[in-house]
């Protein structure tokens, strides 16, 4: 009889424990990091000859990346998602780069173009200060770093501009919210001037 009792009392110990597990899980999932994904479509071959190179399985030239640009101002494989979002203070984000190619996610007072003179010439923009090649962060094909904490120095509370200093066209602004801090910001002082498809 005892022994009874006790192997029903493990096992229901057991399924609390679980239960108790997956409800922590998903208060984790909820208020987690916030995740901020870089795609891009580059093709490794006519890519081969470009800085820093192009990795995986992308389907679009050279060639035909330079030409949407010219077209556009614009390539629209070549993005941050999302573009826009809103995180409380506290919350942490993870930067991850889905594409072939390297990607920087940097903070800048206000978009404008990178540090690739080519580039920056098509899309007729004049480089911002942020992007000095020395002094930003590059991230690989493949990796996924840390990125700031909402409320910190780095993402502190109120409308924050990314964009890469590559391809300047990829641009995201999050905006940090103190909970029950009031109106958000209108979201058009973030919004870029490309057209996203």
């Amino acid at each position: 009889m005892k022994r009874r009792f006790s192997f029903r009392t493990a096992i229901g110990a057991a399924f609390t424990a679980v239960a108790l597990l997956s409800l922590t899980a998903g208060v984790g999932a909820v208020q987690g990091d916030k995740k901020f994904r870089m795609y891009d479509d580059c093709d490794p071959v006519t890519f081969a000859g470009v800085p820093g190179g192009c990795i995986g399985n992308g389907h679009t030239t050279f060639d035909e990346f330079i030409e949407e640009l010219i077209q556009t101002q614009d390539a629209h494989k070549w993005r941050n998602q999302p573009e826009q979002a809103h995180l409380n203070v506290g919350r942490p984000t993870l930067i991850e780069n889905r594409g072939g190619e390297v990607h920087t996610f940097t903070k800048v007072a206000e978009f404008g173009g990178g540090f690739v003179a080519e580039l920056n010439g098509i899309l007729g923009l004049a480089p911002v200060p942020e992007c000095v090649p020395q002094q930003v962060d590059f991230i690989p094909a493949g990796a996924v770093v840390e990125g700031p904490v909402a409320g910190s120095a780095d993402l502190p509370v109120g409308i924050n501009r990314f964009q890469c200093c590559i391809h300047p066209w990829m641009r995201t602004v999050i905006e940090v919210d103190t909970p029950g801090g009031g109106a958000p910001a209108s979201p058009s002082q973030g919004k870029s001037s490309h057209a996203h498809h």
